[in-house]
């Protein structure tokens, strides 16, 4: 039996080789139309509701309470809320923006800002602080993330970047290289990080008339030796020595004092310290 091969002809080869070069102009441009939408998602991005951004989330972190956490003492949850409000109302919070706080069971000395609002404290947290004013730059912090839509803006930019990068992969681009691309998105990270920062100072001292218990939680971390040994560029948060002092600048050039921390209600202690 004869084997068949066949030959390309140069005409053959030819429409071969425009095909491909026009599939990996086509890639490229899509790629860098991706890219373009990355770097002006700060713009667009914010076209999105925050009813919209509700709607997506709410389901899965109904499903995160239901599957995976475990609720706080209501008298935890009641102190937060509570805290959140008296925060929220010195910071310029939008009318449609709903707060959602989540007190949770957890010995993570963290707290964090979802899509739509959502707000998840461990109770881990506040024994850590052990201070009102120390809770309140932690919830201001996070409050800012939300004005600032800093969790729909982290979202967007990952999406797109994995996309740009997906679709230039494998193109014969010169000096192609997407090693930074964690690199960039870390970058943006620690840019809003700052941000709130800043943002959770002023509120601290329009709440209270002093800034004091704004350091607490970094200065805890860097003792307990939490603050991990990575460099700052692989890093998405600010390391806390630039955190604690950045926050000292800004008090001390806005003359802002530091006075003692609030203890915690009576009630507090004593869901903090009963036994799980």
């Amino acid at each position: 039996m004869t084997e068949y091969r066949h030959q390309i002809g140069d005409e053959e080869s030819l429409r071969i080789q425009r095909f491909l070069r026009l599939l990996a102009v086509g890639t490229a441009i899509f790629g860098l139309l991706v890219l373009v939408a990355f770097l002006t998602a700060d713009r667009w991005l914010l076209l999105i509701s925050h009813e919209g951004e509700r709607e997506f989330v709410d389901r899965y972190v109904l499903l995160a309470k239901k599957r995976f956490l475990h609720p706080g003492e209501p008298v935890l949850q009641d102190y937060v809320e509570q805290l959140t409000q008296q925060i929220a109302g010195g910071m310029k919070v939008p009318d449609d923006l709903r707060i959602r706080i989540h007190v949770v069971k957890g010995r993570v000395v963290n707290a964090g800002a979802t899509l739509g609002c959502h707000i998840f404290i461990p109770d881990g947290l506040l024994r850590r602080l052990n201070s009102e004013n120390g809770v309140a730059m932690v919830l201001a912090h996070e409050l800012a993330h939300c004005v600032n839509r800093d969790p729909l803006r982290s979202a967007g930019r990952a999406f797109l970047w994995a996309i740009a990068v997906s679709s230039l992969q494998g193109t014969d681009l010169p000096g192609q290289d997407f090693g930074g691309s964690r690199l960039m998105l870390n970058a943006y990270s620690r840019q809003q990080e700052m941000a709130a920062d800043r943002q959770a100072l002023t509120a601290l001292q329009s709440h209270y008339g002093h800034i004091g218990g704004a350091t607490t939680l970094f200065e805890g971390l860097l003792k307990s030796g939490s603050a991990g040994n990575n460099p700052e560029v692989l890093s998405s948060h600010p390391g806390l020595d630039l955190r604690i002092k950045t926050i000292n600048t800004m008090a001390r050039d806005n003359g802002w004092r530091t006075l003692p921390t609030s203890p915690y209600p009576t009630e507090v202690k004593a869901a903090l310290s009963a036994k799980p």
